[in-house]
């Protein structure tokens, strides 16, 4: 990816930020998946970053795909929130 990335979500499990890339990468927008780690083994959290000039597009599909972080956390863990 040549233009500069920009963060468009945050999770605390990489499955949950799979799923998001998955869905964006379907709509042809290059996607960037970091962990955060500040000791092997333990990640605190899961950054997803696509190119700054398609961000935009990015938050307008995510809107428009009415999953809530609850729901891609419960499909990655099986584990409900407490708000659920």
């Amino acid at each position: 990816m040549t233009d500069d990335l920009e963060q468009i979500a945050i999770y605390e499990d990489e499955a949950s930020a799979e799923i998001l890339a998955g869905m964006l990468r379907i709509e042809d927008i290059p996607v960037e998946v970091r962990l955060d780690s500040p000791l092997p083994g333990l990640v605190n959290k899961v950054k997803v970053l696509v190119p700054g000039s398609l961000a935009d597009k990015a938050r307008s599909l995510i809107k428009a795909s009415a999953v809530s972080d609850a729901e891609l956390n419960f499909a990655a863990t099986g584990e409900r929130s407490d708000s659920d």
